[in-house]
């Protein structure tokens, strides 16, 4: 990429003269030194700030000026300001960064501001202040920048927090927390608490299955009158006792096996400090009595229900899910997501490798069947979330009895989802709808990514699953597909040209969310729909119907009755019919009371 002062040499001008005037006019600009090499184009300069001269290395990014001048200190042996990255020649933060960079911006203004940074906070220079001064800061950090490099945290939710204000004053408890190793250190999480004598506290919020939830160590909380400052940052657990002296830290934090905590010191173990103002600090506690701070981590912003009003049902709602592939498993995590505590998952299949590049699992699920890894999945997701699972192939070779049963629990289910693309299955669902008056929804993924069918089936309010899929069936007749060769399977088809087109995750994730759209508008005034239609086609390219990607089709279903949900006629049982379903009731009464 060519230069910048090649590519703006107007700018490379104005650079010069901005410099050449501020070394004329400002007299805390003791010298500049403008120089070429590997690095690009730069400038060095002295800048004198209460009697002390700092040298300071100027930069211009290749992208200069759309990205802001870098100023950094040199020949610093630590670094000199509370608003510089890094270390010893770390960049300063100075007023213009990459968050309020403008074109407008010159070297000259940083200059100016790397001046008014010394000034104020005067690391080196006369008559330097007791109390190190802190410029003001332009900007707020968010959490992650904020714990960069900080390899031991933890997360404390506002459950704790509430839970740990509720306990009256120079009060003491235990506490159970984890601690696993992820790619950037450690990570901990508390999941009980108890006062002393009192009841257990348990953050639900947690699942049990995260690593490290097995095997829980033990901590001891005490809420105190402490100052945060005053805590600061022990090294030993010496300086624990030292610091909460007077709330019995010699039975409390005792190594000799004489703490109430099994194995406080001999094991790894924690000291949780509730300082004055409700701050919450967690130590970790080694059996060579060493102790490391952990780094809170909390919420930037407290959970806000966004949710429609409708959507708010859904956590009673038990949905019922046939096949767990790359489509069923990303309805159901969204589902999850969306408030969904109660699921009923059926699918006979394993996860393998091969499946991963389109499914919602990873690695950890290779081999299970998927409605076990699912459970898991959505388990961290929702915790204490209702999951019963089947193995079931309910159009396979499987016990009658073991169907009917699946059937039955279906049946039981407030909404059924068909995410198989199978005809049998289909059918089969669609019965079982049709019978305990159950809404449906299913979906299909055409094949290349062209796009797929999403289609909701409410009972009374739309036609009959069945009707709807012939209403679809003859919209393919009216319009028929482009002329392709033979389906090779796994979402991919075949050109008359010999070119294997193969939907991607992406394309059928989009298909999977917009059928979980659909879920919590079964359970709305039909009024209230957000829908006007029960059946839609999604291009996700041009060809076939589609005019364009994303061109949306729906299918009308007006010409279709919705009488088919009560087989289309009212019938009642003849009266021999009547009397010989009495005489059968007659004859299991009477069995039952002469038994023994």
């Amino acid at each position: 990429m060519m230069p910048w002062f090649l590519r703006d040499p107007e700018r490379l001008k104005l650079e010069r003269t901005g410099i050449e005037g501020l070394s004329r006019s400002a007299n805390w600009l003791i010298g500049t030194e403008w120089r070429l090499d590997e690095d690009g184009l730069g400038l060095d300069a002295v800048i004198r700030a209460k009697g002390h001269d700092y040298e300071v290395r100027v930069s211009f990014p290749t992208l200069y000026p759309d990205a802001p001048v870098i100023v950094r200190p040199r020949k610093m042996q630590s670094r000199v300001s509370t608003h510089q990255y890094g270390g010893a020649d770390g960049p300063l933060c100075l007023e213009w960064g990459p968050d309020n960079w403008h074109r407008d911006v010159t070297s000259v203004q940083m200059l100016e501001s790397a001046h008014r940074l010394f000034e104020i906070e005067n690391p080196l220079g006369e008559d330097r202040p007791d109390i190190p001064v802190v410029a003001p800061s332009r900007h707020k950090l968010t959490v992650g920048q904020e714990l960069r490099g900080k390899w031991l945290r933890w997360y404390a939710g506002k459950a704790l927090s509430d839970y740990l204000a509720g306990q009256p004053g120079h009060s003491v408890g235990t506490f159970k927390f984890s601690l696993h190793m992820t790619d950037e250190g450690w990570v901990s999480l508390v999941h009980e608490a108890m006062p002393f004598g009192g009841s257990a506290w348990r953050d639900d919020q947690i699942p049990t299955t995260l690593p490290g939830a097995g095997e829980l160590k033990a901590g001891i909380w005490f809420k105190t009158d402490l100052e945060k400052r005053t805590i600061g940052h022990p090294k030993k657990l010496a300086d624990l006792r030292d610091l909460l002296a007077g709330m019995g830290e010699a039975k409390f934090l005792a190594t000799d096996g004489t703490s109430p905590v099994d194995g406080f010191g001999r094991l790894i173990s924690g000291v949780l400090i509730v300082d004055q103002a409700g701050e919450l600090h967690l130590f970790i506690v080694f059996p060579d009595e060493d102790v490391l701070v952990c780094s809170r981590v909390r919420s930037e912003d407290e959970p806000v229900q966004t949710r429609s009003p409708e959507w708010d049902e859904l956590s009673c709602k038990t949905i019922g899910i046939v096949g767990l592939g790359s489509v069923g498993s990303k309805i159901a995590m969204s589902l999850a997501r969306m408030g969904c505590r109660k699921f009923y998952l059926i699918d006979h299949d394993l996860l393998l490798p091969e499946n991963l590049q389109r499914h919602a699992l990873d690695w950890q699920g290779v081999v299970q069947h998927k409605v076990d890894a699912m459970k898991v999945a959505i388990g961290l997701v929702a915790p204490g979330a209702q999951i019963e699972v089947s193995h079931l192939h309910i159009t396979g070779q499987e016990s009658n009895a073991a169907i009917s049963g699946a059937m039955n629990r279906l049946a039981a289910c407030d909404v059924l989802i068909d995410a198989t693309a199978n005809a049998r299955v289909f059918n089969l669902l669609a019965a079982v709808a049709r019978t305990a008056s159950r809404p449906m929804i299913w979906m299909e993924v055409f094949g290349g990514g062209m796009g797929g069918l999403v289609a909701r089936c409410r009972p009374r309010t739309d036609p009959t699953p069945q009707d709807m899929r012939g209403a679809y069936l003859q919209y393919c007749t009216d319009n028929p597909a482009p002329a392709l060769g033979p389906v090779p399977g796994n979402y991919a088809i075949v050109t008359e040209e010999g070119e294997v087109l193969v939907a991607s995750d992406a394309d059928i994730a989009i298909i999977a969310h917009h059928a979980a759209r659909l879920v919590p508008d079964c359970f709305t005034p039909p009024e209230r729909s957000n829908f006007p239609y029960s059946m839609y086609l999604i291009g996700l390219t041009k060809g076939w119907v589609f005019e364009a990607p994303f061109d949306t089709i729906p299918i009308s279903m007006e010409s279709y009755s919705v009488e088919g949900w009560d087989n289309g006629k009212k019938q009642e049982l003849g009266p021999e019919d009547v009397q010989f379903l009495c005489d059968l009731l007659k004859k299991d009464d009477n069995a039952t009371s002469n038994t023994p």
